[in-house]
């Protein structure tokens, strides 16, 4: 079995996919839609957020929070990792498993994994594989899903969803539908880009997410 510390992200200089949103706007049926935009060394992405989400953003990390969901949010995360590192979607499950419990609560207690999910969703065309577990924390049921891909040579992505149990599924669709609207349009002169060095907020390994600490 593959060890654990092999699939840990890196602090390393990275191609940086940075999640400081620009937001901007698109109409639908004479509506004006929020779409937020970022920087990727390859060109720039656009993604829409659930509705009425509320959103913030900065180097490796987006956070959004569902409205009327006590301690429910989704983050997204830039995993900058050293070059040459197996694709991190071939690892084995065991390792995975073990690894995306880093994000759920600090106190999780009588925590189980629920389902592998192969791939719910793409971005840019790449798969992913997604854990789901249910744990009990500060008195309560809560789940939280785990998504991982090879966004490129240098760098993994994250998904993480927590929410009530009750509220799981609602919050789990939403943010995960949002991901379809992922796009990225590359530049002309993106090969010939030198490559930025990674966020000093890179963390060196996944930590937790403790379900306390969320503001909105």
């Amino acid at each position: 079995m593959l060890a654990l510390v092999a699939v840990l992200p890196l602090a390393v200089p990275v191609r940086a996919l940075d999640f400081t949103p620009q937001e901007t706007w698109r109409a639908l049926e004479g509506v004006r839609v929020p779409v937020l935009m970022f920087s990727d060394p390859t060109g720039k992405i656009r993604y829409q957020p659930p509705g009425n989400w509320n959103f913030s953003g900065s180097g490796p990390t987006l956070a959004l929070y569902p409205p009327d969901s006590t301690g429910a949010f989704m983050k997204l995360l830039v995993l900058g990792h050293a070059p040459g590192m197996a694709e991190i979607t071939a690892l084995p499950a065991d390792d995975l498993v073990k690894w995306c419990q880093n994000y759920l609560a600090a106190d999780a207690q009588d925590v189980k994994l629920v389902i592998e999910n192969p791939s719910p969703f793409l971005l840019n065309g790449k798969p992913c594989r997604e854990f789901v577990f249910e744990y009990k924390s500060a008195g309560q049921r809560f789940q939280t899903s785990v998504a991982v891909l090879d966004w490129n040579e240098r760098e993994h992505l994250a998904v993480v969803i927590t929410a009530l149990s009750t509220d799981f599924k609602t919050v789990h669709d939403a943010g995960t539908s949002s991901l379809f609207s992922w796009s990225l349009r590359k530049t002309e002169n993106a090969a010939g880009t030198p490559a930025p060095a990674a966020p000093s907020s890179t963390p060196a390994a996944p930590g937790p997410t403790p379900i306390k600490a969320v503001n909105r």
